[in-house]
C-alpha cells in the first residue's frame, strides 16, 4: 500500500496557454469599468460626460471623476481614484499582447481604472540604455490600435 507522505507534491502539469480572441470592432467589452463606443473608437467614459451618451456601466467600477487642475489634489484624486488596481480596462487583462497607433505591439503590464499600462520594445541604439518603454493607453480607434 503506497501512502502519500505531508510533503509530497504530484508532478504539476503544464497550465494551458490562455487564448484570448480579440475583441470585435464596434463590440462593447464587458468589463470592471464603464464602457463606451463613439466615433469608432472605444474608451472609458468620465463621470461629467456619462449622462450625455450610450455606454455599458463597469462591473466594479462608476465612471472616473474628472482629475482636478491643483497639484495636491490631483495627487490624491491619482492615489483614491485613478490608480486603483482593476482585473481589467475595456477588456485589456494583464499579457495581453496589442497594437499601438504607430504600429507597434505591445504588452499590456497592468490595469487600473485609468487605462492599461503597455510595455514595447525599443529600437536598439549606443545611446539608450533601456530595452523597453512603458506607456498608458486609454482608447481603441476604428483600426483596433490602441492609444492615450
Amino acid at each position: 500500500m503506497q501512502t502519500l507522505a505531508l510533503f509530497d507534491v504530484a508532478p504539476a502539469a503544464p497550465a494551458p496557454v490562455k487564448r484570448r480572441r480579440p475583441l470585435a470592432l464596434g463590440e462593447l467589452p464587458i468589463s470592471s469599468v464603464p464602457a463606451a463606443y463613439d466615433r469608432e473608437h472605444l474608451y472609458s467614459p468620465k463621470a461629467d460626460t456619462i449622462e450625455w451618451i450610450d455606454y455599458r456601466p463597469g462591473d466594479r467600477f462608476a465612471a472616473l471623476s474628472r482629475s482636478p487642475h491643483v497639484p495636491k489634489a490631483w495627487g490624491t484624486w491619482w492615489r483614491t481614484e485613478a490608480s486603483v488596481p482593476t482585473p481589467d480596462f475595456l477588456g485589456l487583462e494583464s499579457g495581453d499582447v496589442i497594437t499601438l497607433a504607430d504600429g507597434d505591439t505591445a504588452t499590456v503590464v497592468s490595469t487600473c481604472r485609468f487605462g492599461a499600462v503597455v510595455r514595447y520594445a525599443l529600437p536598439s541604439s549606443p545611446w539608450r540604455d533601456k530595452e523597453h518603454a512603458e506607456q498608458y493607453v486609454t482608447a481603441r480607434n476604428q483600426f483596433g490600435h490602441w492609444y492615450r
